[in-house]
């Protein structure tokens, strides 16, 4: 019984390593918004992280399409956003 448990174990840990190894990389699509007077990257962000994602990781990722150089934005400009597009085609809807 237990070198049935002991096989049944490994298998689980060696799916799990697996899974995590050879995940998919996400998907994205780039969703274009203007900034409004008064208006700052984090709020942006904030508008378009997913649950339980970090909202640095999406100013990253707006910081990355847009070549920003620093966090400042001006009103009128126009920024690209990467959504991540989810299994069923569907972008993270703005809160």
């Amino acid at each position: 019984m237990k070198k049935f448990l002991s096989i049944i174990c490994c298998a689980c840990f060696f799916y799990a390593g697996y899974s995590a190894v050879f995940a998919d990389e996400p998907v994205y699509k780039e969703y274009t918004v203007t900034v409004a007077e008064g208006e700052t990257l984090w709020e942006i962000a904030g508008r378009h992280t997913e649950a339980r994602e970090d909202v640095r990781e999406v100013i990253f990722r707006i910081e990355q399409a847009n070549k920003l150089n620093s966090k400042h934005i001006y009103p009128g400009q126009v920024l690209k956003v990467p959504l991540r597009v989810h299994d069923n085609g569907l972008m993270v809807a703005e809160r």
